[in-house]
Formats: structure tokens, sequence, C-alpha cells
């Protein structure tokens, strides 16, 4: 049988990822931990000369709450679509079954797996500063963005999205923008909602009238039209920070008797498959899971035939805008 990288890691005490590190270089380091390393690989047999025996494959295990619906199975194809092309294999790993202690099972993966990719949006800062804490140098990313980041990230460039939706209102002729925003702790919710406002504040001649607080579902769009259709608010332009709030915002619009685009405009977020079969269509913020993919699985193989120095990435993936009949008079 076959001598593995984990019967290496097992044998030497260390980590699937800092054995990998050392037996993928062309360049040998001798410090204490690869010497014991090598001399294990010698005794078991595994070759290493130079590189990664070209049958072993890196294992990366992309991490998060599974939820069901449109996003996360776009999420999940792009990961396994972007794995087609690359030396390293993806699992995915249902966080929701460790809800007593989520980041202590995410370091003990770090055992298992050769990288971990996170994408938990509603992870607290100080969760991720004890994960760095716990797994130390290994290669570990966040697919969502942070504000002050402890880890590296490869993310959306959810700023610009929301920066791309008021300029295209402007274009439009509009003047008065509102806005249901996503929740709170959402740091991608926040990043869509301050690029929205901030071009806004640019100009003297746009406003921001009108804010809903959201939490990204169409129960919350509901809500937010309610609140809208109170203040007989009319002829403005709205960015409703996800798809699925766009859709219960607009649904409760038509149902009042409002007609979109004539009584006001709206555009939405993760440009979702319906957005093309509602009426009328949809205008939202496209995001490329495939490249989200490419981008942090290249990044973790980057991190494992690295050096032992921690090197801060922080990538952002483009978004671009599909405009459609909503945001159109």
């Amino acid at each position: 049988m076959r001598t593995t990288l984990k019967q290496v890691a097992d044998d030497t005490g260390l980590s699937i990822a800092t054995v990998s590190r050392a037996l993928r270089r062309n360049k040998r380091r001798y410090s204490k931990n690869e010497e014991k390393i090598y001399a294990s690989a010698r005794k078991l047999g595994y070759p290493f000369i130079g590189e990664l025996n070209h049958e072993e494959q890196l294992t990366i295990a992309l991490v998060t709450e599974v939820h069901q619906g449109e996003f996360y199975s776009s999420l999940f194809n792009g990961f396994y679509n972007s794995s087609k092309n690359s030396e390293s294999e993806i699992v995915f790993v249902n966080l929701a079954k460790y809800s007593n202690d989520p980041v202590q099972h995410i370091i003990n993966l770090s055992k298992k797996y050769s990288g971990i990719c996170l994408f938990l949006p509603n992870l607290e800062k100080i969760d991720y500063k004890r994960i760095r804490q716990g797994v130390g140098k290994y290669p570990i990313i966040s697919l969502t963005p942070m504000k002050n980041p402890t880890i590296d990230t490869v993310s959306f460039d959810s700023y610009s999205g929301g920066y791309m939706i008021a300029k295209h209102f402007e274009e439009q002729g509009y003047k008065n923008f509102g806005i249901v925003s996503g929740p709170g702790d959402a740091v991608d919710a926040v990043f869509r909602k301050n690029g929205f406002v901030d071009h806004i504040s640019e100009k003297k001649d746009l406003e921001l009238v009108w804010e809903f607080k959201g939490d990204f579902s169409s129960e919350s769009g509901r809500d937010a039209f309610k609140n809208f259709k109170k203040q007989s608010l009319s002829n403005m332009a709205i960015f409703g920070c996800n798809d699925h709030t766009c859709f219960g915002f607009m649904k409760s619009a038509i149902e009042a008797g409002y007609k979109i685009p004539e009584d006001f405009i709206i555009a939405g977020y993760d440009n979702l498959s319906f957005c093309d079969n509602f009426t009328p269509e949809l205008t939202s913020v496209a995001t490329n899971f495939d490249i989200l993919g490419i981008r942090a699985i290249r990044t973790i193989e980057n991190m494992v035939n690295d050096s032992n120095e921690i090197i801060r990435q922080f990538s952002m993936v483009p978004v671009e805008i599909i405009i459609r009949a909503s945001t159109q008079n």
C-alpha cells in the first residue's frame, strides 16, 4: 500500500499542511521539524524528490453552515467546477453539526486537511482571532470580507457592487435614493451598503431619503414595502441588498397596484435565476463563484507551497451589474 501524506503527518505529530509544504519544496530547509519530516518520509517510503508525488492531491475543506437555496448551490458548484482544473480535491464540511463549539471544530479540521476555506458570513471577529491562534501558520482563508482581517481573505468586492448600483441609478436620472439593508452583523451586507451610500455622498444633488433595515429575506422585503407605502414615497431608486429582499418588496408592491419601473426603480444583489423570470426582470449585481473558487484554491495551494512566514493576502473578486427592466424607464 502506498504511503500517504497523512501517515507521515501522524508519524511526526505535525499537520498535513506542514508536511506537504516541506515535501513539495524544490529546496530543503533544515529546520528541526523538517528534518523530522524528511526522516519519517524516508522511513515510510514516501517520495519527496523536490516535489509532491503527482498522484497525491491536496485536500481542501470548504467549511460553511450549509443552507438550502440557489446561493449556496452556486457556491458549492463554483468550487466543484474550479477543482476540476486543479491538483486539489474539495471536501464540503457542514459546520451546523458542530454548533456547540464551531471554532474548535475548525481548529480540529486543520489536522485533517491540507487547507481550509471558510464561508461563514456571521462568524464573530473574536472567533477568527481564536482560529488564527489555534491553527498558527496553517493555510486558512475566509471567503467573506472582514473589516479588520485576522486571517487571509478571498472575497467578492461587495463595496464596488453597492457603488455600481448607486451610479447606475444616477445615470438613470434619479436623485432620491432608498435602501433595504441587510443584517448588521453580516460584514458583506455592510460593505454593499457602504458602497451605495458613499456614491450618494460624493454627489451634492443626490440624497438617501429612505432606509429600512432588512435581514436578506423576502419577508423583510415585504415589511420594507409596508414602511415605504406608509410614507407615501414614489419616484425614487431603491437598492435591496439582496435579490430575495427585492422579490418580497416587488411582489408586495405589484399586489398593491404599483408599477415598476414607472413608480420606482429597484435593483438587487446576487443575480439569482429568478431575476430573469420575474416581471419586471430584476437588475442585480452578479457574482461569479467559479472565479471565487479558482482564486481561493490557488491561494491555499500557494500557502501550502510557500515559506513558513505568514504573508497576508487580501484578494477581491470583481462583480458586475446586470441591467434589466426593473431599472429602465
